[in-house]
Protein backbone atom coordinates (compact mmCIF):
# COMPACT_ATOMS: atom_id res chain seq x y z
CA UNK A 1 0.00 0.00 0.00
CA UNK A 2 1.63 3.48 -0.70
CA UNK A 3 -0.04 5.35 2.79
CA UNK A 4 0.62 2.18 5.09
CA UNK A 5 3.52 0.80 3.11
CA UNK A 6 3.58 -3.13 4.52
CA UNK A 7 1.88 -2.53 7.23
CA UNK A 8 -2.01 -3.15 5.96
CA UNK A 9 -3.25 -6.12 8.08
CA UNK A 10 -5.96 -6.63 4.97
CA UNK A 11 -5.71 -8.50 1.71
CA UNK A 12 -5.85 -6.89 -0.46
CA UNK A 13 -4.57 -3.49 1.01
CA UNK A 14 -7.28 -0.96 1.53
CA UNK A 15 -5.96 1.17 -1.22
CA UNK A 16 -5.85 -2.10 -3.58
CA UNK A 17 -9.50 -2.67 -2.15
CA UNK A 18 -10.50 1.13 -2.63
CA UNK A 19 -9.61 1.14 -6.27
CA UNK A 20 -11.46 -1.85 -6.87
CA UNK A 21 -14.63 -0.08 -5.63
CA UNK A 22 -14.67 2.44 -7.35
CA UNK A 23 -13.95 0.91 -10.74
CA UNK A 24 -16.46 -1.48 -10.35
CA UNK A 25 -19.41 0.35 -8.74
CA UNK A 26 -18.56 3.97 -9.53
CA UNK A 27 -17.74 7.02 -7.51
CA UNK A 28 -20.52 7.23 -4.75
CA UNK A 29 -20.94 3.36 -4.31
CA UNK A 30 -17.24 3.16 -4.46
CA UNK A 31 -16.76 5.38 -2.03
CA UNK A 32 -19.20 4.11 0.58
CA UNK A 33 -17.72 0.45 0.29
CA UNK A 34 -13.86 2.11 0.85
CA UNK A 35 -15.21 4.14 3.80
CA UNK A 36 -16.76 1.11 5.14
CA UNK A 37 -13.77 -1.40 5.01
CA UNK A 38 -11.39 1.74 6.54
CA UNK A 39 -13.67 1.41 9.41
CA UNK A 40 -13.16 -2.18 9.80
CA UNK A 41 -9.74 -2.41 9.08
CA UNK A 42 -7.43 -3.76 11.68
CA UNK A 43 -10.31 -3.86 14.26
CA UNK A 44 -12.79 -7.08 14.68
CA UNK A 45 -12.27 -7.68 11.08
CA UNK A 46 -8.72 -9.57 11.98
CA UNK A 47 -10.53 -12.58 14.02
CA UNK A 48 -13.69 -12.56 11.71
CA UNK A 49 -12.60 -13.32 8.40
CA UNK A 50 -10.09 -15.90 7.16
CA UNK A 51 -6.58 -15.41 7.28
CA UNK A 52 -4.09 -15.89 3.79
CA UNK A 53 -0.40 -15.95 3.81
CA UNK A 54 0.84 -13.68 1.28
CA UNK A 55 4.17 -13.16 0.95
CA UNK A 56 5.13 -15.34 4.69
CA UNK A 57 2.71 -12.95 6.27
CA UNK A 58 -0.21 -13.86 7.57
CA UNK A 59 -3.00 -11.46 6.49
CA UNK A 60 -7.12 -11.06 6.73
CA UNK A 61 -8.74 -12.07 3.70
CA UNK A 62 -11.46 -9.85 2.51
CA UNK A 63 -11.66 -8.97 -1.08
CA UNK A 64 -14.35 -6.96 -2.88
CA UNK A 65 -16.52 -9.93 -3.82
CA UNK A 66 -17.20 -11.29 -0.18
CA UNK A 67 -18.64 -7.43 0.18
CA UNK A 68 -20.55 -6.28 -2.99
CA UNK A 69 -23.73 -5.36 -1.57
CA UNK A 70 -27.07 -7.85 -2.01
CA UNK A 71 -28.55 -5.35 -4.75
CA UNK A 72 -25.63 -5.40 -6.63
CA UNK A 73 -26.40 -7.02 -10.01
CA UNK A 74 -23.66 -9.67 -11.42
CA UNK A 75 -23.45 -9.68 -15.05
Amino acid sequence: SPIDGKNCPMYPSCSRYSLQCLEKHGLIIGWFMTFDRLMRCGRDELRLSPAILVNDELLCYDPLENNDFWWWNKQ
